[in-house]
């Protein structure tokens, strides 16, 4: 690594340095206004910017493993109706958007789907696998 000053820094690292002062002009986060889960450009408020909803949702934390496998997040407490942005809820020139695709849905909060909504007698007839 080539170096060029008395710090040891290399020319990449100073030219880093001399450009962080431009960057930070341009960033819309700094010291005063810090980019975080509630922050609004986070929360889902009706512009295309924000996902999430602000009670519960995605963390960076699994539950503790004495609850569940290893291997599981537990989904339950997370907000999957009132998140996402803009296009999300709504779409975007007429393609997608949650309100679209849960109008043409089959089921929803009033028929929801599981196991008992499933005929499986004539595959259980015909040999299929069944677990008791």
């Amino acid at each position: 690594m080539a170096t060029n000053n008395k710090n040891g820094q290399s020319r990449l690292e100073i030219a880093g340095i001399n450009e962080r002062s431009e960057e930070i002009v341009r960033s819309d986060y700094n010291i005063e206004d810090q980019y975080s889960a509630t922050h609004k450009d986070a929360i889902s408020d009706g512009d295309p910017l924000g996902k999430g909803t602000g009670h519960g949702g995605h963390t960076d934390w699994l539950p503790k493993t004495d609850q569940l496998p290893s291997n599981a997040i537990n989904y339950s407490n997370f907000d999957t109706t009132n998140g996402g942005g803009e296009y999300d809820i709504h779409g975007r020139n007429g393609i997608g958007g949650r309100e679209r695709n849960l109008s043409r849905q089959l089921y929803g909060p009033d028929h929801q789907y599981g196991p008992n909504l499933v005929n499986t007698e004539e595959n259980i007839a015909q040999g299929q696998f069944r677990i008791s």
